[in-house]
C-alpha cells in the first residue's frame, strides 16, 4: 500500500457517528490531493466532494458499503487547492473473524487526463474543428431527430442553407487562412443570432445549414434575412466583406430529411443563379421544390 501509485485510504465502519472515518491514508493519496494523512486522519473522506461530485454516485457507494458489497465507480473530487479532478476508485468491505464489516478499504485512480482526452475526442466526434459548430454528420443526425418530433406533435420545421459568395475567390485572392477567418467569424455570427432551440452546423466548405423547430417559412425567411443583412455588415479584422446566399425551405407532412434538404439546396443554387446575396424561399407543392 505505501509503494502504490494510486490512492489508498481504509477507514472504520461507522455509520452513526458522522462516519466513517479514515484511520489510514498512504502517501499515492498524499500525491493525489495535496493533503497529508495527519490532515485527514479521523475524518469522513466525504470532505473531498464538491459541486462536481455526482450525488447519485455517492448515494450508490453508501448502499453498497452498508450492504457490505463491493462499490465500483467513477466522479469528481477535489484537491486541497479546491481544483477538481476526475477519479474511478473501488471500496471493499474487510471483515474479521467472524464474519462482520469491521473497515473498508477504497482505491482511487487519478483518471483526469484521460477523461479530458474521452471528452475531447466525443467533442471533434460532433463539431468542426475550424468553427466550433456541429459538423455534417452530427447536424444530419438532429435533423431526422427534428423530423421525428414533428412527426409526433404535427409541429412545423424550416431549414436554412447558407453559402458564403464568392468564397472560393477569397481564398484564390487573400489566402486560405484569410477564409478560414471568415468562416469562423459568419459561424460565430450565426451562432449568436438564431434562437437558444435552433441548430446550427457547418455542412462542408463554406456551407452551414440552420434547423429551425417551430418555425414557418414565414418565420424563417425572416430570421434568414436578418442573417444576410448582418453578414452583409460584417467586420473581419481586415479581411474582405462577404455575402451569403440561402436557401429556405419548411418541411411538408410525411416528408423526410433527405428531400427537405433537397430542396432547401436547390433554392439555395437558385438564389445564387439570381445574382447572389439574396433569400430565396421554397414556393412548393405537392412536395415539388
Amino acid at each position: 500500500m505505501e509503494a502504490s501509485f494510486d490512492s489508498i485510504l481504509i477507514t472504520d465502519a461507522e455509520f452513526t457517528t458522522g462516519g466513517p472515518h479514515i484511520l489510514y491514508a498512504n502517501p499515492g493519496f498524499t500525491r493525489m490531493t495535496g493533503y497529508t494523512l495527519d490532515e485527514v486522519l479521523g475524518s469522513n473522506p466525504r470532505f473531498m466532494q464538491g459541486p462536481g461530485t455526482d450525488r447519485a454516485v455517492i448515494d450508490r457507494l453508501r448502499d453498497s458499503c452498508k450492504r457490505g458489497e463491493v462499490f465500483g465507480g467513477a466522479t469528481v473530487n477535489y484537491r486541497k487547492d479546491g481544483t477538481p479532478f476526475d477519479i474511478e476508485w473501488t471500496v471493499a468491505p474487510i471483515r474479521d473473524d467472524a464474519g462482520n464489516i469491521s473497515h473498508y478499504m477504497a482505491i482511487q485512480r487519478d483518471v483526469t487526463e484521460r477523461e479530458a482526452m474521452r471528452q475531447r475526442l466525443e467533442y471533434l466526434a460532433r463539431h468542426d474543428a475550424l468553427t466550433g459548430l456541429f459538423n455534417r454528420q452530427y447536424t444530419q443526425k438532429l435533423l431526422e431527430q427534428e423530423i421525428e418530433r414533428c412527426e409526433r406533435y404535427d409541429a412545423a420545421l424550416s431549414v436554412l442553407i447558407i453559402d458564403i459568395d464568392h468564397f472560393k475567390r477569397v481564398n484564390d485572392d487573400h489566402g486560405h487562412a484569410c477564409g478560414d477567418t471568415i468562416l469562423e467569424h459568419v459561424a460565430q455570427l450565426i451562432r449568436e443570432r438564431i434562437r437558444t432551440n435552433d441548430v446550427v452546423g457547418r455542412w462542408g466548405g463554406e456551407e452551414f445549414v440552420v434547423l429551425l423547430p417551430h418555425t414557418t417559412i414565414d418565420g424563417a425567411a425572416e430570421a434568414a434575412e436578418s442573417l444576410r443583412a448582418h453578414v452583409e455588415q460584417l467586420e473581419t479584422d481586415g479581411s474582405p466583406a462577404v455575402t451569403i446566399s440561402v436557401g429556405v425551405a419548411e418541411r411538408e407532412a410525411g416528408e423526410n430529411a433527405e428531400n427537405l434538404f433537397d430542396a432547401a439546396d436547390m433554392t439555395l443554387y437558385a438564389a445564387k443563379d439570381q445574382g447572389r446575396n439574396r433569400v430565396l424561399r421554397a414556393e412548393r407543392r405537392g412536395g415539388e421544390a
